[in-house]
């Protein structure tokens, strides 16, 4: 698990970003502005940080300058988040020592992507989540359930990691569709949702009555259990 630190004065953009690194299984710690974060870095320091460029008091460029020039800071991964889209503007970022550039808007597939990219940088070893008989391997994309592969598509992987990411919690369709498919909060699409926990069931050999990973909670949504 990666502590990642977001940067970003507009709250539901904020929101979103807490959201999607805490479904990747990441602890997440946000701050307004500059000020903000300089309360922050006494507790400590991240291992990946996401920046935009336009915030009260300092902007995102003195920021990234900072870090950069401190030996305390210099090595850690920052992203920039800015609606500014320029070449100007991605070179400037990039030239000051940013990992990368996102525009905004960006679509969830594509934060978690970039986020995967620099945490697998500074990733001393290939991540490995186990869960009674399941690993899994974030990086490469790859399931074992009892030491057999298990082939699945890009959207089965995303939905079991969530899932095993939030193992005993119950999680209902509205938070699936939002945090795994990135839909918004009000979308209807839980036939979407089960039809892939179906797909998901079907691939890991589960017996509805008797399931041993995945539970359905009637009347709220799904549970992957823990480990007895």
């Amino acid at each position: 698990m990666a502590i990642i630190w977001t940067v970003e004065d507009e709250e539901t953009i904020s929101i979103l970003i807490q959201r999607v690194i805490q479904s990747m299984g990441h602890e997440s710690v946000h701050c307004y502005d500059a000020a903000e974060l300089e309360r922050q870095m006494k507790k400590g320091l991240p291992d990946l940080m996401l920046l935009d460029l336009m915030l009260r008091g300092k902007t995102g460029y003195q920021i990234l300058n900072e870090w950069k020039s401190d030996a305390r800071t210099r090595r850690i991964p920052i992203i920039i988040l800015s609606a500014r889209s320029t070449e100007t503007d991605k070179v400037k970022g990039l030239d000051l020592g940013a990992e990368d550039y996102i525009t905004k808007p960006f679509s969830v597939r594509e934060l978690k992507a970039r986020i995967n990219t620099a945490l697998r940088r500074i990733a001393p070893e290939a991540q490995r989540i186990e869960l009674g008989g399941l690993v899994l391997q974030p990086d490469a994309r790859a399931v074992t359930l009892d030491g057999q592969e298990i082939e699945l598509t890009l959207q089965e992987f995303e939905l079991l990691l969530y899932l095993v990411n939030h193992a005993g919690s119950v999680v209902t369709r509205a938070q699936l569709l939002q945090d795994v498919w990135g839909y918004q909060a009000q979308t209807d699409a839980s036939r979407t949702v089960d039809y892939h926990i179906r797909a998901l069931r079907v691939k890991l050999g589960e017996d509805v009555r008797h399931p041993r990973f995945i539970q359905t909670v009637h009347g709220s949504g799904y549970r992957m259990r823990k480990e007895d």
